[in-house]
């Protein structure tokens, strides 16, 4: 009897791998990543994963959660991420273009994400567990910051900075069209 795979079925979890130290050892979890679910591929995720609604940005669960994924992240993109407003870690990318990618192909990975300029917002909460949605935002961004710098053409990176600089001659441009008609 043959087995069929549902490719839209979210991906295996990675086995949990650590430094001598006892950290988990973000920057060499995984072996390889699967196709993206933006191009096919399964979703990291079954179901959405957000921060809720709730949050005491004091408290020392919400603190260790925060710097975990902080770690995880600079180890596995090498980008620099802080804590941002309540329910939500900011990593600076290197471009608009970057961030605005991340944030849409992290969504398809069924983690919430958010762009605004070249800062990409992830949520996190006192609630997270290590071996749960911690390691699930990490992945996400692990995943998407792979393919990013190893896999996605150059030509479609200048083509996003290209849309973005069409985008914004075509506001002034109204203005100052706007601002004739008003004269």
């Amino acid at each position: 009897m043959t087995t069929i795979t549902d490719p839209r079925a979210p991906m295996p979890s990675a086995p949990m791998r650590y430094t001598p130290d006892g950290n988990v050892d973000w920057g060499n979890m995984w072996d390889s990543f699967c196709v993206l679910a933006r191009d096919g591929g399964p979703p990291h995720r079954a179901t959405l994963l957000a921060s809720g609604a709730e949050h005491d940005i004091g408290s020392a669960a919400y603190q260790q959660v925060v710097q975990e994924i902080v770690r995880g992240i600079a180890a596995v993109s090498g980008l620099p991420a802080v804590a941002a407003e309540p329910g939500w870690i900011a990593v600076r990318c290197h471009s608009p273009e970057m961030a605005r990618w991340l944030a849409e192909a992290i969504e398809l990975e069924n983690v919430v994400a958010r762009y605004e300029g070249d800062r990409l917002f992830v949520p996190t909460a006192a609630s997270f567990t290590l071996k749960g949605e911690i390691k699930n935002v990490i992945t996400a961004v692990a995943k998407t910051t792979h393919y990013w710098w190893e896999h996605l053409p150059s030509d479609v990176k200048r083509a996003m900075v290209f849309e973005r600089q069409i985008g914004a001659f075509t506001t002034r441009l109204r203005g100052w069209l706007v601002g004739e008609r008003s004269m």
